[in-house]
């Protein structure tokens, strides 16, 4: 009786249909190293600089063995960049930004930005109807729009906060590649739109700073 039902459930799952037409829409969520790139000399990674992301992607195959394919999405963002470059008002409310040399004794600074993503992004896979784990690689284009913005400085227990910098770029775009087995993935992006604007000046040096960031990302069908 035993075998003759162990023969059945095989008969049953060989009998469902394959669904060629299938997708990989799929959920994810990433965490991210953040390094600055164009730096200025002395501004330095300093504390905590990373980030995270996750949302959806919407998979368009584009040719029969649905191995290749185009991706779009929507998503959510948090990024921190701990550095050396403080970032403050005056006594007119205009901003200045001075950079935190080895002497100046502070427990933390640091700029947050939030953010929603849109990734457009060119997929391959090789992936089959039978086949559920499978390499990946995927490269493209994250664009984002920061909503709001914080830089943040603690020095002595008090902590300084200026919300929603001005010169701060709030449109975003980066180029990432990413290299992955199954659930996990690795990539790397990297901005190509400076952070800030043309206005945001250190000793009439215009900063026009690029994040590269390094991490990992998790996809969730």
């Amino acid at each position: 009786m035993l075998g003759q039902s162990l023969d059945d459930t095989e008969t049953v799952k060989d009998s469902v249909p394959l669904d060629e037409k299938y997708r990989e829409d799929q959920f994810y969520f990433g965490v991210t190293y953040n390094l600055l790139t164009d730096t200025p000399p002395d501004v330095k990674i300093r504390g905590f600089t990373g980030g995270a992301r996750f949302g959806f992607v919407r998979d368009m195959p584009v040719n029969a063995s649905r191995t290749l394919s185009i991706g779009l999405g929507a998503g959510l963002g948090f990024n921190r960049y701990g550095n050396t470059l403080a970032i403050s008002e005056d006594d007119n409310n205009q901003l200045q930004f001075q950079v935190l040399n080895e002497e100046t004794n502070f427990e933390s600074n640091r700029f947050s930005v939030y953010h929603v993503e849109v990734p457009l992004e060119f997929r391959w896979r090789s992936s089959s109807p039978k086949q559920f784990k499978f390499y990946r690689v995927h490269t493209g284009v994250i664009f984002s729009y920061a909503y709001w913005n914080r830089a943040t400085f603690v020095q002595d227990g008090t902590r300084f906060k200026l919300n929603n910098v001005e010169t701060f770029n709030p449109f975003q775009a980066e180029a990432f590649l990413l290299l992955g087995y199954n659930t996990i993935n690795f990539y790397a992006a990297y901005n190509f739109t400076a952070f800030f604007d043309q206005e945001a000046k250190l000793e009439d040096n215009v900063l026009n700073f690029r994040p590269l960031k390094l991490g990992i990302l998790f996809y969730f069908l």
